[in-house]
């Protein structure tokens, strides 16, 4: 496998390719300042008032004219600029993670600060470049809050803040230069809320009605459930709360499921099954439940034509520009991983350090490794819901050093680091770029249009929320 060339402004062929590089060049101060504020001001979801009140000023300050509250969440943001279509839309993240930093405390393991403000970067300089040619579409930034915590995309995608759109980009801070063509699993999470009859547990057993019991028969049905799924579907349980003191019949237990499988209408049937076991575990216990829905996400939905696009943009400009700085750093924080993360991270991507690099990437992975067409990621996103809304393109960008796990200290340290914003900036002109051949090419979107016709079956989106369902902090 070759290494492929970087190839800069003064090799670029094509002249509008290079005014978006020299417009990224230029307003680079602006999300770099922007991603490193957020670094050191993180806040979970649905609490990112700070994030969106820092998006919302410098998104009016460069003209779009901006939305906040979408979607039925405080801190979201909807912001366009233009006319008429092509309508293309860049997602952004900003909510940060519990106990990731190295003290800690709150932190960016998941890199939501360089995610929202690349987006931002690739929509201001198309829209720059759009402004300057008189050319018609409309560009619109999304500030998608509580990504990690509830989803926010998915009561954004219900209440149809995606629907006028005609492509989607994203990213998302990874330790290799790829195209996101795997799927990803669906998922329904909630809180099986039981509800019993508290009593002395010596004196009055009889008069008590346990919610624990309900709780705990309730896993050993799903226990035995999982005998009978099929076998890329997942179920994972924890009981949160089930009572202080043994002598004291728990008159509440609340357990959490997260139920997964490769397509959303694999969840839906199994997350019924889920759902029976809490219904005999009440009968059986003379206790009632409710759920209490945290989440319900649909599986990732990769357009080939859109991948085909980036493919081609990511192949040509290769990967971030990392100095000896970033290497000696990288190196560093490689070191506290165990040897053997490292070693099987390169066996993971199918490529050597020679070729991938020993401590950072900055060259493009063909294929993506375990983010390949065909394959399903063992993880959920949000970003599944807007990719059945409409075509939808995913890339991620060296961020991080190699065999680096996301959600850890290591990967937060890194996000606030210059490793974290070269990468960020390397996928602004990914996006950025990306967009502009959406703009010159028309027929892609109508071939990606297509294709997501033909992998949606022509099915409309329906929301995976229950009915009522409202986001909460949790």
């Amino acid at each position: 496998m070759a290494r492929s060339k970087h190839i800069g402004i003064d090799t670029m062929t094509d002249e509008s390719r290079k005014d978006i590089l020299r417009l990224l060049e230029e307003i680079a101060p602006k999300p770099e300042k922007l991603a490193l504020d957020l670094w050191k001001n993180p806040e979970l979801g649905l609490e990112e008032r700070y994030a969106a009140d820092r998006y919302e000023e410098i998104l009016s300050l460069e003209g779009f004219q901006v939305q906040r509250g979408i979607g039925d969440l405080d801190t979201a943001i909807s912001a366009s600029w233009g006319s008429g279509s092509p309508f293309i839309g860049f997602l952004g993240e900003y909510d940060a993670l519990p106990g990731i930093a190295e003290d800690g405390g709150p932190g960016h393991g998941c890199g939501h600060n360089l995610l929202g403000a690349a987006s931002l970067g690739a929509a201001m300089a198309l829209k720059k470049y759009m402004e300057k040619l008189n050319l018609s579409g409309t560009v619109v930034f999304y500030g998608c809050p509580a990504e990690e915590n509830n989803g926010g995309k998915v009561y954004m995608a219900r209440d149809g803040c995606f629907s006028e759109l005609d492509a989607a980009l994203t990213w998302h801070p990874s330790d290799v230069n790829a195209v996101w063509e795997a799927g990803t699993l669906a998922l329904n999470a909630c809180n099986f809320v039981f509800k019993g009859v508290t009593s002395h547990a010596a004196k009055s057993p009889e008069a008590g009605r346990s919610a624990l019991d309900g709780a705990i028969l309730m896993d050993v049905g799903v226990n035995y459930l999982r005998e009978h799924m099929i076998q890329e579907a997942r179920i994972h349980s924890v009981i949160t709360s089930g009572g202080k003191t043994p002598n004291v019949v728990p008159a509440e237990a609340t357990i959490c499921y997260y139920v997964r499988a490769p397509r959303r209408d694999q969840v839906e049937p199994l997350f019924e099954r889920v759902v029976n076991c809490a219904k005999g575990a009440a009968l059986m216990t003379d206790t009632t439940f409710e759920i209490d829905m945290i989440d319900g996400l649909y599986d990732y939905l990769p357009n080939p034509v859109l991948n085909k696009v980036a493919s081609k943009i990511m192949s040509e400009l290769g990967g971030p520009k990392f100095d000896a700085v970033d290497r000696e750093k990288a190196a560093k924080l490689q070191s506290s991983l165990p040897e053997k993360t490292v070693k099987e991270a390169f066996k993971k991507y199918g490529a050597t350090a020679d070729f991938l690099g020993r401590e950072l990437s900055d060259v493009y992975l063909p294929g993506g490794g375990p983010m390949a067409k065909g394959k399903t990621m063992a993880g959920s996103t949000d970003v599944g819901d807007v990719s059945h809304v409409v075509p939808t393109i995913q890339i991620t960008t060296c961020t991080m050093p190699i065999g680096t796990s996301l959600h850890s200290w290591q990967s937060n340290e890194s996000f606030g680091s210059t490793i974290g914003l070269k990468g960020m900036n390397f996928a602004s002109q990914v996006l950025a770029l990306t967009a502009l051949e959406l703009l010159k090419d028309e027929s892609l979107l109508k071939k990606a249009k297509d294709a997501f016709e033909r992998d949606t079956e022509g099915e409309p989106y329906e929301s995976p929320l229950i009915p009522g369902a409202r986001p909460k902090i949790r």
